[in-house]
């Protein structure tokens, strides 16, 4: 599975600060994972994995813990701030009654914190220096990246280096094969050159950084920021947005269970065609209604008269007048009508 990197998440973050003043309407469980709304947009979370505006609306599972607690506690609430947090892949909502909490480094968790501690998560957790569990003051992890390149060097390979940098395998390998640097060089082995050159790539990279869609046929097959020079045989197709260019690779490529959705989809026609026969009975119903208003004196004519003949002389009478008799039942000394 494609899994976001951290300046894939700067920009996603960035994207959504438009949503900012707008009012917190429900999360609830999906296939996969969450989806929640923030005014009118919806937002898709896999924990782990991505987290990005989505237009795709799946069926709805059973409620959790965490989906009913945190839709008590943020019920309405007005979103105050979307921020990165400290470059990682961890992602906080800060709403006037609480933040949300989304870490999607590993397995991924999503936490709701109340006045600096975790009041529900989705899974509780427990660490050296750090715990996720109801009551407990939530810490985000130690940062794990580093701003500055030279800092980050070793006798390790520079790919390593580069890992500690906020971009993202992907992008630390475009950046190595832009300059022209095997990525198993050891980092105390480059050149004052090769190191400058690294930088400039990175600032290139991020100050050129496009959202763009990469397409094998018809075919999203990846996503990204830049124009992978591994991808050179790929159409590319620049995209409005990231979370707009995430949301179809993910969906196309079945990031949410297909079938779940193919069951929505035939309860959707299934109420339609109940739609379609209600509709149906409602045309049969004003026309059996507009014939009573035209013929009104000659039914409350009926019912009067009705009310004091006998049943074999009211059936003559209806015979006389015309009336289609549907059924008569002298057991119960009734007659029906078709109107």
């Amino acid at each position: 599975m494609r899994i976001m990197s951290n300046l894939e998440y700067s920009f996603i973050v960035s994207e959504l600060q438009p949503l900012v003043g707008k009012h917190f309407d429900k999360i609830r469980k999906v296939p996969l994972g969450y989806r929640f709304r923030i005014g009118d947009v919806h937002l898709f979370v896999q924990p782990g994995i991505r987290l990005h505006r989505t237009v795709y609306i799946e069926e709805t599972e059973t409620e959790d813990k965490f989906v009913q607690k945190t839709n008590a506690e943020l019920d309405n609430a007005r979103l105050l701030s979307i921020r990165q947090i400290n470059n990682d892949r961890i992602i906080g909502f800060s709403f006037d009654k609480g933040d949300l909490i989304f870490e999607m480094f590993g397995k991924g968790n999503c936490i709701l914190v109340q006045d600096g501690k975790t009041l529900v998560a989705m899974k509780e957790e427990s660490w050296s220096d750090r715990e996720i569990k109801r009551g407990v003051e939530y810490k985000p992890p130690k940062p794990s990246t580093v701003v500055s390149l030279r800092d980050a060097l070793t006798d390790r390979y520079v790919i390593i280096a580069l890992l500690k940098l906020p971009l993202g395998k992907e992008y630390a390998q475009e950046v190595l094969s832009r300059s022209g640097i095997d990525e198993k060089t050891p980092g105390n082995k480059l050149t004052d050159q090769q190191i400058e050159s690294i930088e400039r790539e990175i600032k290139q990279l991020i100050d050129e950084a496009k959202p763009v869609i990469f397409l094998k046929g018809s075919k999203p097959v990846e996503f990204g920021l830049i124009h992978f020079s591994s991808k050179k045989g790929l159409e590319k197709k620049d995209m409005a947005s990231l979370n707009e260019a995430a949301d179809l690779f993910y969906w196309e490529n079945k990031g949410i269970d297909r079938s779940s959705v193919e069951k929505l989809e035939r309860r959707m026609h299934e109420q339609k065609q109940r739609l379609d026969e209600l509709e149906q009975e409602e045309t049969g119903l004003k026309a059996a209604g507009d014939y009573i208003y035209a013929h009104y004196d000659e039914i409350d004519k009926i019912i009067s008269e009705s009310r004091s003949a006998a049943l074999d002389s009211l059936e003559q009478k209806l015979q006389s007048m015309k009336v289609k008799i549907e059924k008569v039942d002298k057991k119960n000394k009734s007659i029906e009508l078709e109107v």
